[in-house]
């Protein structure tokens, strides 16, 4: 199996890519064998079989962000645990995993006419291929604890897991190790699992029709991603013009402060015409 990533062959879809990972955790035995990795204090003994890209939105909240989930999983004691992978630092971890939890307990943990004690136990897991909190460590672990006594915890039954596949491996044991070298598309001689996760990912990357769809799936996702930061760039500039109007700046002014941030990537036509929509 050749794991490396050279300029002249076809990329290699490893652990870590959305729909490697999705394939590979819902089978229920690698997804419980990896959450026990992860999670090992959580001691779960079965799981539900897992769901993969789950997407969670409200249509009463149409301007409300949507959520898709790369993996959620329930266990035998109905505690929900979702497993997301994130190749890219933005720099707002901790606020997407707050986002995504709070996501998930609306539409997961309190049926109509259960009290609050009924919420279900939360675990938002993120491997991530970069160390977000800058510590080198490989895990992060964080609970809700009162600031000054650590020993008394708020109890809100929700935990957040971050697994850094670029830290630094002393005194991990030897199956996160092997997690976080197959995450780095590390060849991995360890057991069973770990043997059947690979040969996934190679039976994957040998199928030209999961190649092709996996390029599709991939290239939607940066259209997305580009056509997001084109509508925040207008809306920027439509507050932008707001507020210079507000100042009492006239047309010819405002269109020159527009040409100035925004000349680059925009026309003065269509500068001028945002400025007759604002």
């Amino acid at each position: 199996m050749n794991w490396n990533i050279t300029p002249n062959k076809q990329p290699w879809y490893g652990f870590t890519e959305d729909q490697i990972f999705g394939e590979i955790m819902s089978d229920p035995e690698i997804c419980k064998y990896i959450l026990r990795i992860i999670a090992p204090e959580a001691k779960i003994k079965h799981i539900y079989p897992p769901n993969k890209q789950r997407e969670v939105k409200d249509p009463g909240y149409r301007k409300q962000k949507d959520v898709r989930l790369d993996v959620l999983v329930e266990d035998e004691k109905h505690n929900l645990y979702d497993l997301e992978v994130q190749t890219s630092d933005k720099g707002d971890l901790g606020w997407r995993m707050r986002y995504y939890a709070s996501k998930i307990d609306q539409r997961y943990t309190l049926p109509v006419g259960k009290t609050y004690r009924d919420l279900r136990k939360v675990t938002i897991i993120f491997i991530c291929t970069f160390d977000p909190q800058k510590k080198g460590k490989v895990r992060y672990e964080y609970e809700s604890f009162e600031k000054v006594d650590k020993s008394d915890q708020l109890n809100d039954g929700i935990k957040k897991i971050i697994i850094n596949t670029k830290g630094k491996q002393d005194g991990i044991g030897p199956e996160l190790a092997a997690l976080v070298n197959l995450a780095n598309n590390k060849q991995v001689h360890l057991n069973r699992i770990f043997d059947k996760i690979q040969k996934k990912i190679v039976d994957i990357n040998n199928d030209p029709k999961r190649r092709d769809e996996i390029m599709d799936y991939e290239t939607k996702l940066l259209e997305r991603e580009q056509d997001g930061k084109e509508e925040g760039i207008r809306q920027g500039i439509q507050k932008l013009i707001a507020a210079l109007r507000d100042f009492g700046a006239t047309n010819a002014q405002i269109l020159k402060r527009l040409e100035q941030d925004y000349g680059d990537q925009f026309t003065k036509k269509e500068l001028k015409d945002f400025m007759k929509q604002a």
